[in-house]
């Protein structure tokens, strides 16, 4: 349990995070890893500077777990990924992860040039209100800026389902995996794969369940169609891919190259990589999310559809890893002082039984000098004990308020810090909440709390509708409560 505490208390002060990149499939998961080598060795004059050490790590799935890019099994693929990442060993629980684009949509949204800072953001708002397949509020969604044109800003967007969003999160956690990004394959594709700078390319990718067609340029991409098998053969998937080029060409007035990414090229600079095996192309999904994982925290603005921002994500993560050191760290010195009770309440108990056994057999005579050593080592116990007890008195279970403060933390809230003075005094917690009614109803779960009193949330930022920052404070209604003899009781 120290190696964990260790390892968990050096992440937490880390301010860079070593990221694995995930692809998960309907038959497969992929791992891509870059392991930094020996700083010490610096290259010679004239030489390139040694590349990371590239891992790669392919594992089969049951078909039966995902379905149509969706999560039918969500247990057994948590048990799978767990089992795929103990084999791994890469030293690591932060991932980016890649999912099925099955149920994903894409779209590039185009501004005038005039279009710009709040007023983008208001028109990409208004957009999404009218243009989406889906509602909203049944959808996790994200955007990103693009290059754009020299009249036009351009903005791409992604959503997809939360209940198909949802299974993949459980899945992930019950493996222990930390989530810093979920994309969908086809963004972490186009982050690896070869391009020529300018050059629209329309790829076919097959699937289990028939194809998709997508269009990617600079790195980005700019359309993408799912085929089912039900509603185009495999037969007709080459015509289709042909109307789709003359479409792209005509509202592009540009030449679309087409490609199979079967014979795709990964990136110049990552291609030289001896661990690739044969064909190169099927490690782009998982090369391009490790790609991503090496971006520093805090500036990964890139598309994730998350409940929550990559930057609230590693806050998340962050915070998950604080309560969960904690929590150890409190059991651990009870465990301990529970220890030492014990052993020192039997140790007297045996004393205790020799001594009588030693006093019955010498009742008729003068005492020893053996019997008045034992008489002043049960005294000397007697004082541990009592000793021991007064620690034990004194000792909180921080455990108990952290879990009544995790079972009252709803979603959409994220905590950063946690200050205590005392246990009789007022502690405070800070951190930002999605939007207004997310906080006021973190407010009243607090306030329904049994453990906590005097809760207390001053209101600032009125103008700010979403991602609000807050700070609550709040006392220990019984101290005592909190104590380790009184949590026994």
């Amino acid at each position: 349990m120290s190696i964990v505490l260790t390892m968990n208390f050096l992440n937490l002060l880390t301010k860079e995070k070593l990221v694995a990149g995930i692809e998960i499939s309907d038959s497969v998961v992929r791992i891509a890893f870059f392991r930094q080598k020996n700083k010490r060795h610096t290259p010679l004059p004239g030489k390139e500077p040694v590349q990371d050490e590239l891992i790669l790590i392919e594992e089969p799935i049951a078909a039966n777990i995902i379905a149509d890019g969706v999560v039918v099994d969500v247990d057994l693929l948590g048990k799978t990924l767990k089992n795929i990442w103990a084999k791994a060993k890469i030293g690591t629980d932060y991932a980016i992860v890649a999912i099925p684009d099955d149920k994903i949509y894409s779209r590039i949204f185009s501004f005038p040039k005039t279009v710009e800072g709040a007023r983008l953001t208001e028109a990409m708002r208004l957009a999404i209100s009218f243009q989406l397949p889906v509602k909203t509020e049944e959808a996790y969604l994200d955007w990103e800026r693009t290059g754009g044109t020299l009249s036009t800003n351009e903005i791409l967007l992604s959503t997809v389902p939360r209940a198909v969003v949802q299974g993949y999160i459980t899945a992930l956690e019950l493996a222990g995996i930390k989530i810093l990004a979920l994309e969908s394959h086809l963004a972490s594709i186009a982050r690896a794969v070869k391009s020529t700078p300018g050059q629209t390319t329309l790829f076919s990718k097959k699937t289990p369940d028939g194809a998709t067609i997508f269009a990617l340029k600079d790195g980005i991409l700019r359309f993408s169609r799912t085929l089912p098998v039900h509603f185009v053969p495999e037969s007709q998937i080459h015509s289709e891919t042909m109307r789709v080029k003359v479409a792209l060409e005509a509202s592009t007035k540009e030449a679309v190259k087409e490609g199979d990414l079967v014979d795709a090229l990964i990136r110049d600079e990552y291609a030289e990589q001896s661990e690739f095996t044969e064909p190169r192309s099927k490690w782009l999904v998982a090369l391009g999310t490790a790609i991503r994982g090496k971006i520093p925290e805090g500036e990964d603005n890139l598309i994730s559809i998350l409940p929550v921002g990559t930057e609230e994500a590693y806050a998340y993560q962050k915070a998950t890893t604080f309560v969960m050191l904690i929590r150890n760290m409190t059991i651990g010195v009870s465990a301990f002082f529970v220890v030492a009770f014990l052993a020192a309440y039997l140790f007297m108990i045996s004393l205790s039984q020799n001594t009588n056994r030693t006093v019955t057999t010498l009742s008729s005579s003068l005492a020893s000098p053996e019997l008045a050593t034992q008489e002043s080592l049960i005294a000397r116990v007697n004082a541990l004990t009592e000793t021991a007890s007064i620690l034990l008195a004194e000792t909180p279970v921080w455990s108990t308020l952290l879990t009544e403060l995790t079972g009252h933390t709803n979603d959409g809230i994220v905590v950063s810090n946690f200050s205590a003075g005392s246990l009789a005094g007022t502690m405070t917690i800070s951190g930002t909440a999605k939007n207004r009614a997310t906080l006021n109803q973190f407010k009243k779960s607090l306030q329904d709390s049994t453990m906590l009193a005097d809760i207390v949330l001053p209101i600032t930022n009125i103008i700010q509708r979403e991602n609000l920052p807050f700070s609550i404070s709040f006392r220990i209604k019984d101290p005592s409560a909190v104590y380790y003899i009184e949590a026994k009781n």
